[in-house]
């Protein structure tokens, strides 16, 4: 669910990568980050979800708000590979405003589609959402294989709702933007369809306002050519002299009731970079 800043006119949504392993999530949200030009993007950050590796960002086209007068900043998330188990997914859908499906296109990856398609159901389910109203976009990869499967064949399979479907060869960055654009598109009509911005839904004010423009062409800002670089696991760049701590979110604001509320956090200092809970009530 979008979180609303009614203090700065800031709406935050949450965008994921999803799919089974080494189908392309990694590679599609890297060749993203190399592509949008520096001034419209955070910094991308890895971090150690039990086992497995949750690769996220922040992405802020330029332009002015179009979502009932409220600015817009979307966050990208995605898991390296197939996590061991369903927490670490769990943990990056919780709060999701739309999803790409990253399928892969080789014949014997067919059953995984399916059960990473299964999966998702399952896990939206759990948070009292439907796969049938979330935004979402199949973007069907390595279709640079000669035995790729037909397009076609895997819309029936995977899509019968008839969702929008990409062609996508995301190691070589072919039709990557395109489906994120798709995506992005969607999730801001239904923002505007649901009202978001009119309604009363808090987000803690340190959040920093940005704002975006979802309609215009990815083009605008994106670089032709820009290396995708990062700090390691679970680290950032030693600071520099009179650094300061850097608080950012990682996750989703936990509405808990009777005024209490749980925020996820990394704190980042020295080299270093710490998960942390906090836990408010307010009144």
């Amino acid at each position: 669910m979008a979180l609303v800043n009614n203090n700065k006119r800031e709406i935050n949504a949450k965008l994921v990568y999803y799919g089974p392993g080494l189908s392309g999530k990694t590679t599609s949200l890297n060749h993203v980050y190399a592509k949008l030009k520096p001034e419209f993007r955070g910094q991308l950050k890895t971090m150690n979800v039990q086992a497995d590796k949750m690769y996220f960002f922040d992405f802020t086209p330029p332009g002015d708000a179009n979502v009932n007068g409220y600015s817009v900043r979307l966050h990208i998330y995605t898991l390296k590979g197939e996590p061991a188990g369903p927490a670490p997914w769990k943990m990056v859908l919780k709060g999701v405003d739309g999803i790409v499906f990253v399928a892969d296109s080789a014949p014997e990856k067919m059953a995984a589609n399916r059960e990473s398609l299964q999966n998702l159901d399952e896990f939206l389910r759990g948070f009292g959402q439907s796969i049938s109203d979330i935004p979402l976009v199949f973007a069907y990869n390595k279709r640079d294989r000669a035995d790729a499967v037909p397009v076609e064949e895997m819309q029936r399979m995977l899509n019968p709702r008839n969702r929008p479907g990409v062609p996508v060869a995301a190691n070589k960055g072919e039709g990557v933007l395109n489906a994120l654009l798709t995506l992005v598109k969607m999730v801001l009509k239904k923002l505007r369809e649901e009202g978001a911005g009119e309604k009363n839904i808090y987000e803690p004010a340190f959040q920093q306002s940005i704002a975006v423009q979802g309609d215009e062409d990815i083009s605008r800002y994106a670089v032709e050519d820009e290396l995708v670089t990062e700090t390691g696991t679970g680290s950032l760049l030693p600071a520099g002299e009179g650094a300061e701590p850097e608080i950012s979110f990682f996750g989703n604001a936990e509405i808990l009731g009777n005024g209490h509320m749980r925020l996820p956090l990394v704190i980042s200092y020295g080299g270093r970079e710490k998960t942390v809970t906090l836990d408010l009530k307010l009144g």
